[in-house]
């Protein structure tokens, strides 16, 4: 894969940074033109004509399985560089659950979630770059499993506990954003949300059969929960798209952060 940077065709370091080597080194001295600071991260534009955006386009797409939103499409894609502190404890935890498990069992997978502020549109950077925030709290700092539960929907039932959730399918990850909607800046007449493709260590899955909403971890020997569809009913209804939780923060590193919009969506 060839570095994010305008123009740039050389290879880029690793799946973690999207850069090569030497535009590496100039964003850590210098900053690089067309970036977003944030505290404890950097968010780097992924031109329409990469393509990683292609691809994170396609499979975005591919992953919407419910109809329930209309003329889906990406407005905008950043590649997310968190601090190198929190990304080492990423790569810790993931060492870990592989040496006891003899396999890490790491997915990407998608989160949605709120957002307080303006969205990025191209022609606005409009981030609050608050931690009240959590769409800015997440690219900044990680997640948070202390934040589990504090949402602007009023939410409190969690299927598979007090966890950090995570799914398969981007429309699943579209219902969770719904309270921080807001008109597509550059075309009023579209909705947009974000969302976030998130590098998620699952380990050894628990698979249970009825709802856990109080478990705040799973049960010894397991990393995460698997919420399987037709399973864990709760008000008559099973699960029709499966979920993943899990109750350690450092068991999940978001990699980009999506801008995307739609004409309509029943939800």
């Amino acid at each position: 894969m060839t570095c994010l940077h305008s123009n740039c065709q050389n290879e880029i370091i690793d799946d973690d940074i999207y850069l090569c080597d030497l535009h590496h080194k100039a964003w850590k001295s210098t900053g690089i033109c067309g970036d977003v600071k944030l505290k404890n991260s950097i968010l780097i534009v992924v031109p329409k004509t990469h393509p990683e955006f292609t691809k994170t386009k396609d499979k975005f797409l591919n992953d919407w399985t419910k109809q329930n939103a209309q003329d889906v499409r990406i407005e905008e894609l950043y590649h997310i560089i968190l601090s190198p502190a929190i990304v080492e404890k990423y790569k810790q935890y993931k060492s870990k659950i592989e040496k006891n498990r003899g396999t890490n069992n790491e997915r990407t997978l998608y989160h949605g979630t709120d957002h307080s502020c303006t969205i990025i549109s191209s022609n606005s950077n409009m981030l609050c770059k608050t931690d009240d925030c959590a769409g800015c709290g997440i690219i900044m700092n990680s997640f948070d499993i202390n934040k589990v539960g504090v949402n602007r929907q009023n939410r409190s039932f969690q299927r598979l506990g007090q966890g950090l959730y995570f799914t398969p399918h981007s429309s699943k990850a579209h219902f969770y954003g719904h309270g921080g909607a807001k008109p597509l800046p550059v075309d009023p007449s579209r909705t947009c949300r974000i969302m976030f493709m998130t590098k998620v260590v699952l380990g050894n899955m628990w698979q249970p059969d009825q709802v856990a909403q109080n478990a705040r971890s799973p049960p010894d020997g397991y990393d995460s929960t698997w919420g399987r569809v037709g399973h864990c009913p709760h008000g008559g209804a099973t699960l029709n798209y499966e979920e993943y939780a899990v109750y350690n923060h450092e068991a999940c590193l978001p990699t980009k952060y999506i801008v995307y919009s739609y004409t309509s969506t029943s939800e």
